[in-house]
């Protein structure tokens, strides 16, 4: 088998996009440093975007300082549905120059950008962004004294009024925006205003106009906020968290919603007490779910078997971010699956589902509770930073499915709560306070009543029950996957999560490759999959991470050999670019 193609860092790309048949966007690239305001921007861009009816999605890149580090925010626009920012930007807007140094190998111009930048800072764009047919065009955001800069304007509202110059929005749809945002702070409001009116004042400014818009009934939101709500909808009446990066927003969203729905939320001491509540909840009946990053998700990792063990059902959102301990919690990875799919003492079962993108996010929670409650087991919902605090523009929901519901015991169900010959190993679910329904539910092993057991017979009985419930969840997944591409196709790429959405426009612009991505991760869609991967003449692995978790997992369940590995770690989304070098290495 050949070595896995990696590089250490990125190269700049050939082009700005996939390829033929994407959509007609445009990439604008916003960059300051934390106070600047520069999410707030991005944000406001987007909202704007879609009351007009155009699609869009903003990534955010920033440090892990409080204030005062770097800070950039990628909005691409488009006349339809995009998952992908692209490769390389039409217009760069940079409030601070040495900013920059810190987004190398994120950035990439081409000939016909347009740069602004700040005019009392000077100095030139760095040799490694590109270079661009015309200057960079110079704006006066900052102010200085001396040598220093003092306060001054706010720069994030100077620059949404040089935006909506470049892109021929009119004044009035970004007052309108802003009296929506502000309008509860007056004196805000009306600074905000007035340097909004600096910013369109400018004369003779390049243009980029946006796209057209063609969709109806649009709205953003983050992956994060996607999450929450598709847990809302699917019957989550229960939260318990503690905030961390890159999955706060989660909790936040919920502190929000989830009481109108008749739910509560509970933030906790530390993420080992809020999986704790999270199954004293389930111990009551009630669906339950927490969300956390790595470094939580360690730490919650016994109370995970102990829901298995005492047959529990739990959700358990992880937004994976970089590197192991603290690593980087504002950059993006997908490194946990191999914690996901083994992490934990002793057998356990568990269901694993991975997220593709902010629509998605709803969707994949509906699936999750379903699963857990049905199984009553913990299912792992596998995010991202890259889709967590995205936010994208999207269309209406309009599904709206009954709430799944574990099944409550009845005098009729029979008297034991973990009785062994269960064929799916799924027994009624006693509800404490219900007629009949107190029981003994222990970490230890049991036997069938609930009772502490050191049998050893007893043990690999329950083992088999447990386990059993993998086989109903196989059977009842199987179509839980997604393709691209053409079904005959020679030549095949693997892919999970947040890939989905570079591969749905790379695909479109190299016809020879199809590509498999699993919903369920584990328990996987094997037999889905080795009815795909039939007459490929070749396939690689392609992931986020630096050992090539996912591609040693498959190799586990079905034979990979000759199946190449392209993997990188590094914090940030893979390009189009990259993709197509690290195949050409890969096959060299």
């Amino acid at each position: 088998m050949k070595p896995p193609a990696s590089a250490p860092a990125p190269a700049a790309p050939a082009h700005s996009g996939p390829g033929a048949g994407t959509p007609h966007s445009l990439v604008l690239a916003l960059v300051g440093s934390g106070g600047d305001g520069v999410a707030l921007l991005g944000d406001l861009v987007l909202g704007m975007a879609a009351r007009q009816g155009l699609y869009g999605m903003m990534v955010q890149s920033y440090g892990p300082q409080i204030r005062g580090g770097e800070s950039a925010a990628i909005v691409r626009l488009a006349d339809s549905e995009v998952l992908y920012e692209g490769d390389q930007v039409d217009l760069l807007l940079c409030f601070r120059l040495r900013d920059l140094k810190r987004f190398q190998g994120a950035l990439h111009l081409h000939s016909g950008s347009v740069v602004v930048m700040d005019r009392e800072e000077g100095g030139d764009p760095p040799e490694w962004l590109g270079r661009t047919v015309e200057p960079p065009f110079r704006f006066p955001f900052a102010r200085f004294e001396d040598g220093i800069e003092v306060e001054g304007p706010p720069k994030n509202m100077l620059g949404l009024g040089l935006l909506c110059r470049v892109l021929g929005w009119p004044q009035t749809l970004a007052e309108d925006a802003l009296r929506r945002r502000f309008g509860h702070r007056r004196e805000r409001l009306q600074a905000n205003l007035e340097s909004l009116a600096t910013g369109l004042a400018v004369e003779k400014f390049p243009a980029r106009p946006a796209p057209l818009g063609k969709g109806t009934g649009l709205f953003a939101e983050t992956g994060n906020e996607a999450i929450a709500r598709g847990a809302i909808a699917a019957g989550l009446k229960f939260f318990a968290g503690y905030p961390i990066t890159p999955s706060s927003e989660v909790m936040e969203t919920l502190i929000e919603e989830l009481p109108a729905a008749g739910g509560r939320v509970v933030q906790a001491e530390d993420e080992i007490a809020a999986m704790g509540m999270v199954l004293g909840a389930s111990f009551g009946g009630v669906p339950s779910m927490t969300a956390t990053s790595g470094p939580g998700l360690s730490l919650m990792t016994e109370m995970i078997g102990l829901s298995s063990m005492a047959e529990l059902p739990a959700i358990i959102v992880d937004c994976q971010r970089a590197g192991p301990a603290t690593g980087m919690p504002s950059r993006t990875e997908q490194s946990d699956l191999n914690h996901a799919v083994y992490g934990g003492h002793g057998d356990f079962p568990r269901a694993v589902l991975g997220v593709f993108d902010v629509v998605h996010g709803r969707d994949i929670m509906y699936r999750a509770m379903l699963l857990a409650e049905r199984y009553q087991l913990p299912v792992l919902v596998l995010s991202d930073a890259y889709i967590a605090q995205r936010r994208q523009i999207r269309d209406a929901e309009t599904t709206q499915r009954p709430a799944p519901q574990r099944e409550r015991w009845t005098e009729a169900s029979g008297p034991a709560r973990f009785d062994l010959t269960a064929a799916d190993g799924v027994n009624a679910f006693r509800v404490p306070g219900d007629p009949g329904g107190t029981y003994l539910a222990a970490g230890i092993e049991h036997n069938q009543e609930g009772f502490p057991t050191a049998d050893t017979t007893t043990h690999h009985r329950m083992n088999q029950k447990r386990f059993r419930k993998l086989e109903g969840i196989a059977s009842e997944t199987r179509d839980w996957f997604r393709t691209l591409g053409k079904d005959g196709a020679p030549r095949g790429i693997v892919a999970w999560g947040s890939e989905y959405g570079l591969l749905r426009e790379w695909t479109a612009a190299h016809p020879d490759y199809r590509v498999f991505l699993p919903e369920i991760i584990h328990p996987f869609p094997l037999e889905a999959f080795e009815t795909w991967r039939r007459g490929l003449e070749s396939m690689a692995v392609v992931e986020m991470n630096f050992q090539g978790q996912f591609h040693r997992y498959l190799s586990s369940l079905t034979d990979l050999r000759g199946v190449r590995r392209v993997t990188r770690s590094g914090g940030t989304p893979m390009t189009a670019a990259e993709l197509d070098r690290y195949l050409t290495e890969a096959t060299a």
